[in-house]
């Protein structure tokens, strides 16, 4: 049996430069938008509510674009690779509080899983981190529990790229 090896790919590198970015634009074109609306309508009130109103609404957007990009490559991969079983190696349930801008607290979950790949017959290992908001402990806790160390989970595979086939979309980063 040869050494493990951990599943990270060049366009790995390039989403994950790419979202930040992209991200960043997707907002200023919301806040454009915005803008475009409250020239059109001039009206007071639109003037007064269309900055938070634009990044609350470019904010769950994005959220929608990164849902479909995430559904677009798990489609792919399921056309285009291999599906298989792995075996959960890493499972852990931790509390981030107040994490990010908004402070939130959320439950992080982290899974990693080790199968042999289709093509080299190498092990390999893929991981991936799910986060729930504070009031969804319960979902986390199911799913920690469902991917405990020594279950079985579903991935699918091609070439350096895995995915956990699970119906949860990871964190941004783990998307590709």
């Amino acid at each position: 049996m040869g050494r493990s090896v951990k599943m990270i790919g060049p366009m790995s590198l390039v989403w994950m430069l790419s979202v930040p970015v992209a991200a960043v634009a997707f907002m200023a074109g919301t806040l454009n938008l915005g803008a475009a609306i409250v020239r059109w309508t001039g009206s007071q009130l639109a003037m007064a509510l269309f900055l938070p109103v634009s990044i609350l609404v470019g904010a769950g957007a994005w959220m929608l674009v990164l849902a479909a990009a995430w559904r677009l490559r798990r489609n792919y991969l399921r056309r285009a690779g291999s599906s298989m079983s792995a075996v959960v190696v890493e499972s852990d349930l931790r509390y981030k509080y107040r994490s990010g801008t908004l402070n939130f607290d959320l439950w992080r979950v982290n899974v990693e899983a080790q199968f042999p790949h289709p093509d080299s017959g190498a092990e390999v290992r893929v991981q991936k981190q799910y986060l729930y908001p504070q009031f969804r402990e319960a979902k986390a806790r199911a799913l920690v529990e469902r991917l405990s160390v020594g279950s079985s989970v579903p991935v699918v595979v091609r070439k350096n790229c895995a995915l956990f086939d699970i119906p949860k979309r990871p964190v941004w980063a783990d998307i590709w």
